[in-house]
């Protein structure tokens, strides 16, 4: 569920997001229209981040990314052997 009036809406960082995408408030010309095409941008936006990694996954790139920067302070390239 998203939405471009109430809620949090009216907070600063919230509602400048809003703007920049050009869905902030109701639309009255045509009710719910801000919020399904911002429901239409989360949705993109994920798809687009579910695509980034099965395609990673896919060439063998994410295990390699992990492993190359990992933050720990174990050794973890010797424990999978």
């Amino acid at each position: 569920q998203v939405g471009t009036i109430g809620g949090g809406t009216s907070l600063t960082s919230q509602a400048a997001c809003l703007n920049l995408l050009g869905v902030k408030g109701p639309n009255h010309g045509s009710p719910g229209a801000n919020a399904r095409l911002l429901a239409t941008i989360v949705a993109g936006s994920v798809l687009a981040g579910e695509l980034s990694l099965l395609a990673a996954l896919a060439a063998g790139q994410l295990v390699k990314s992990h492993m190359k920067y990992n933050r720990s302070s174990k050794d973890v390239a010797n424990a999978a052997s």
